[in-house]
């Protein structure tokens, strides 16, 4: 009697394996969140390599410049000032100025370059000076795009 129950019973179906397609809502959701935030990631990476790039530039000329004279060193710098800042600023600054522009009177190691700015600027070189003001140049211009977007939020 049992043998004959035994054959009366269908095989066992296993069910199909869950689709892994369509996802459900959450995890839609929780992908599209995802993606968002990498895109808006990836933009300000690149807007923010693409400000900095004439900081790169006028940071690699610096450093390779083998004897500077002030005035490649000012050269270098307006040109940054000027990717940063209008026109109006920058062209009008010269001398004493132009070095309170680039934070001299900030900077206490640099106050002998306000002191002497005639001397850097228009008589012939003086070695100790000049590498005063290529430091100078060298922090500003690590700055300078920081500055920039800070006077600009408070315009």
């Amino acid at each position: 009697m049992q043998q004959a129950s035994l054959q009366q019973l269908n095989d066992i179906v296993e069910p199909q394996s869950a689709s892994w397609w369509p996802p459900a809502w959450p995890l839609i959701i929780i992908a599209v969140v995802t993606l968002i935030a990498l895109l808006l990631t990836a933009i300000a990476v690149w807007r923010h390599y693409r400000s900095t790039r004439p900081q790169r530039i006028a940071l690699s000329y610096l450093n390779a410049l083998q004897r500077p004279s002030a005035s490649d060193i000012t050269l270098l710098c307006k040109q940054v000032a000027l990717a940063y800042y209008s026109r109006q600023t920058v062209a009008s600054l010269n001398g004493e100025q132009w070095l309170r522009f680039l934070g001299a009177d900030q900077q206490p190691q640099f106050q002998s370059l306000l002191q002497h700015s005639n001397e850097l600027l228009y008589k012939p070189v003086n070695t100790e000076l000049i590498q005063q003001y290529q430091q100078l140049a060298d922090s500003w211009i690590r700055q300078a795009h920081k500055q920039a977007k800070q006077e600009q939020r408070h315009v």
